[in-house]
């Protein structure tokens, strides 16, 4: 695509008029020199769009929030005439920069390479295009501007960060997978927690007989309690509660948490459920941890711009499921309606825990405090809080 400088051509054009009507050898002279070096220019510029090349290079393919990541465009001039100027945008979303981007200004000398370097921190999950590059250049008087698009199908997937979480306490009943509750029902008598002397009212099922014929005294075994559950996570993805300045953020948050439960319920051999709505439903359900890929690339691919709240899509999806599933609800928007769907949901023996993403600087949320006082688990994180802390302090450390 080439712009015209139409000022400059209006120049030339009067130094035709000027030689047609006063004539002489310095008119038509100043007239023709004129003319023949906006034809060279255009002709070299001409020539330079053709003999423009890039490459682009990256460093990978998929990278988590948070990492760095860098993208390397190679330009080579296969023409026999300099580029004085030409501009580069590399069109990288600032979604996923985190800011606008500043063209760079570069000179290319015949048959050299010119690199230019591009290094930034991912800020938020999604799949990016890289391979559009802009290049804009024209010539030392502004007579000409010269834009050539390079485009290839080069793409960067972005996950969301996984946060490695040791324990969780939550609800849980039905029988699929195994994790720790705290009730009697559900002791295992074959998974030693520790043991501890016998007290009054201890059953003769958790005796230690060897060690009581050692010690001289009735010991009995604490053991774990484990029952079986089945998650289901839902994701609010309602565009009316992603709102404002830190919309991006709270987006973030919430995928940050989806995952890190997922990986945590999948490592405790539970089938998950993935359910969420954006501009299409999205649901998935696996059981292993090898299936954890898959939802990481599902969740990395949602974005804020659904028509449902997630109160009503969890009311709708939990006639489903069995009784006593345990639902995870993940939501940006506490308010007194969706708190009262929460608890008629409990009410009605589903077993149900929120995490609520608080905005930088919210005041105390009414609905959370009338949750808790209703017996149901709520977390509570900022969009700058470790998730690890806030689901209780215990969490494996990250390689």
């Amino acid at each position: 695509m080439t712009s015209i400088n139409y000022k400059a051509l209006g120049f030339v054009a009067l130094l035709f008029l000027y030689a047609l009507f006063v004539g002489g050898v310095f008119a038509y002279g100043l007239f023709f020199t004129a003319f023949l070096l906006v034809s060279m220019l255009y002709l070299t510029g001409r020539s330079a769009y053709r003999n423009l090349v890039s490459i682009i290079w990256k460093s990978s393919d998929r990278v988590e929030t948070g990492e760095t990541f860098s993208l390397t465009v190679d330009f080579y001039n296969a023409g026999w005439l300099p580029i004085p100027y030409f501009k580069v945008l590399t069109n990288l979303s600032g979604r996923l920069t985190g800011g606008e981007e500043q063209a760079g200004i570069y000179t290319i000398m015949p048959g050299i390479k010119t690199t230019v370097n591009k290094t930034f921190k991912c800020r938020h999950k999604g799949i990016y295009k890289l391979g559009r590059i802009e290049a804009e250049f024209g010539d030392i008087f502004g007579f000409f501007t010269w834009k050539r698009v390079f485009e290839e199908d080069i793409f960067l997937h972005v996950y969301p960060r996984v946060f490695l979480l040791k324990s969780l306490d939550v609800p849980a009943r039905q029988q699929f997978g195994t994790i720790a509750v705290k009730h009697n029902a559900y002791e295992d008598y074959a998974s030693l927690k520790d043991i501890r002397k016998y007290q009054l009212g201890d059953s003769f099922k958790k005796m230690h007989w060897k060690v009581t014929a050692h010690r001289g005294d009735f010991y009995v075994r604490n053991v774990e309690l484990n029952a079986t559950a089945d998650f289901n996570i839902f994701m609010d993805l309602y565009k009316e509660n992603y709102s404002g300045d830190q919309a991006f953020d709270l987006e973030e948050k919430a995928a940050e948490c989806a995952v890190s439960i997922i990986r945590y319920a999948l490592s405790s051999d539970m089938s998950v459920s993935f359910i969420a709505k954006d501009q299409h439903p999205v649901s998935m359900a696996a059981k292993g941890i090898n299936r954890f890929h898959e939802f990481m690339d599902i969740v990395s691919k949602t974005s804020a711009n659904g028509d449902v709240p997630v109160a009503e899509l969890v009311k709708r999806e939990v006639r489903k499921l069995d009784w006593d599933a345990t639902v995870v609800i993940i939501t940006p928007r506490l308010d007194k309606a969706s708190a009262d769907t929460y608890m008629q949901l409990r009410s009605a023996g589903i077993e149900l825990f929120v995490v609520y993403i608080r905005k930088d600087g919210e005041e105390e949320n009414e609905s959370v405090q009338l949750l808790q006082a209703n017996g149901l688990k709520v977390y509570t994180t900022g969009v700058n809080q470790d998730i690890r802390q806030v689901f209780g302090g215990q969490y494996e450390r990250s390689k």
